[in-house]
């Protein structure tokens, strides 16, 4: 059958959904979305029962941060064996693991533990998942190279890869909020180990070309010289570190925001699929029209919108303008978290892709690590309102000293001029 000539349009070089056209991209997408749908019931169930046993905010930054801690440890691990081994292989390996700390997750979470469950043997799961996460990352996102071939599918791959992330971020809350309403944390666990037999399944049936290990000097120092060699992509990584440090994180602050008022499971699965659409649309729009919009958006007023539009949340009261202020902040911090990431990725040589995600993804991780131990605790000394808003103004100010720094001929923007030199520079 012929394709329509709309959907012609959107399947095109330039399309919305030319990445699609591409099978292995296709298994990927489709057993991601699955699984990572999975991935955040979890987080979901995870934070929600730390905060029934504890009712502490210290509690759910120490719980996040336990969970991220281990990318300090192990991301650069993973990007050494990105670099050295098939990324294939290693993402099934991986994506096995982690279905397996899901069932363990399962088990101690229901009325079949041995033991009376408490929250540091939830901090204890939390961190050998991170740790497995902090291997899987830099192969997963090398990976994206990989399965499409043409440099001017990598932007459209990106952020399909980033929208169906989102709407796995609607849908597992979503789900997570009907199940823990209706049924059990435990079995939200279990629903998410059993998520994993779909991205394992889509892995196996990928046709890819032999692997061909490169010889040469596998250290994380190489990537860390390109880093500072070039000092546009230093600059992103600095903004992205204090983006995830300061506002990503401000995520793990939403329970205790639900937990003001009656209906809590609910008001926080609200919040959270509010914030998972405000991204699905920040994708779907980057994947329509990437072009216009990184030529009017650099990566320095995306980063400060962020700030600008979470400093609101910790502003507004009621659960209605909670929701919309948190349904924004998904949409521009993701315009910014593609933005940055697709930029990277067009520009780093195949040869240090790895290494070069792992420093991306060490940084981008902050907020889980670093940032969940800080605002966590910050919280509980001076209000959950109040911690918002002093990392939201915080990070305001950080950008603007970047943006001032880097001044206006080495400003991070997305022009004509730039992509060319990029291209010019990758042949």
């Amino acid at each position: 059958m012929r394709n329509s000539p709309e959907q012609h349009r959107l399947l095109k070089p330039n399309g919305t959904f030319h990445a699609l056209t591409y099978r292995n991209f296709r298994l990927f997408f489709m057993g991601q979305l699955v699984s990572v749908a999975g991935s955040w019931m979890q987080v979901i169930a995870q934070n929600w029962l730390v905060w029934q046993i504890t009712r502490s905010t210290a509690w759910l930054g120490i719980v996040t941060g336990a969970g991220a801690l281990p990318f300090l440890v192990f991301t650069f691990v993973g990007g050494r064996l990105a670099d050295s081994y098939p990324r294939r292989s290693i993402l099934v390996v991986t994506q096995t693991l982690l279905m397996l700390c899901a069932f363990l997750m399962a088990l101690i979470a229901s009325k079949y533990s041995p033991v009376p469950l408490q929250a540091w043997m939830i901090a204890v799961i939390a961190a050998i998942t991170g740790a497995v996460t902090s291997v899987n990352m830099p192969a997963q996102q090398a990976f994206v190279t990989e399965m499409v071939d043409r440099r001017e599918a990598i932007g459209n791959a990106i952020a399909l890869n980033s929208l169906r992330f989102n709407i796995a971020r609607a849908l597992g809350p979503a789900l997570a909020g009907y199940v823990l309403v209706h049924a059990s944390a435990a079995l939200c666990f279990l629903l998410n180990g059993l998520s994993f037999i779909a991205v394992i399944i889509s892995l196996l049936m990928m046709r890819l070309p032999a692997f061909v290990r490169r010889e040469g000097n596998r250290a994380i120092g190489e990537a860390l010289r390109y880093i500072r060699s070039t000092a546009w992509v230093a600059q992103i990584l600095v903004l992205v570190f204090v983006s995830s440090l300061l506002i990503w994180q401000v995520t793990t602050l939403y329970p205790a925001l639900a937990g003001k008022g009656p209906n809590g499971a609910r008001v926080y699965s609200y919040l959270m699929v509010s914030n998972g659409v405000g991204s699905i649309i920040a994708g779907f729009a980057l994947a329509a029209w990437e072009v216009p919009i990184r030529n009017k958006l650099s990566v320095t007023r995306a980063a400060a919108l962020s700030a600008a539009v979470v400093l609101t949340i910790g502003i507004v009261r009621g659960v209605p303008l909670l929701i919309i202020t948190v349904f924004c902040s998904g949409f521009v911090m993701t315009l910014f978290g593609i933005g940055a990431q697709t930029r990277v990725q067009r520009a780093v040589p195949d040869a240090l892709r790895g290494r070069v995600m792992a420093v991306y993804t060490l940084l981008a991780n902050g907020r889980y690590s670093v940032g969940g131990l800080e605002i966590g605790p910050l919280a509980q000394i001076v209000g959950v309102d109040q911690a918002i808003i002093f990392n939201s103004v915080l990070s305001l100010a950080i950008v603007a000293s970047v943006a001032v720094v880097s001044g206006k001929r080495a400003a991070i923007s997305w022009n004509h001029e730039q992509e060319r030199a990029l291209a010019a520079g990758k042949e």
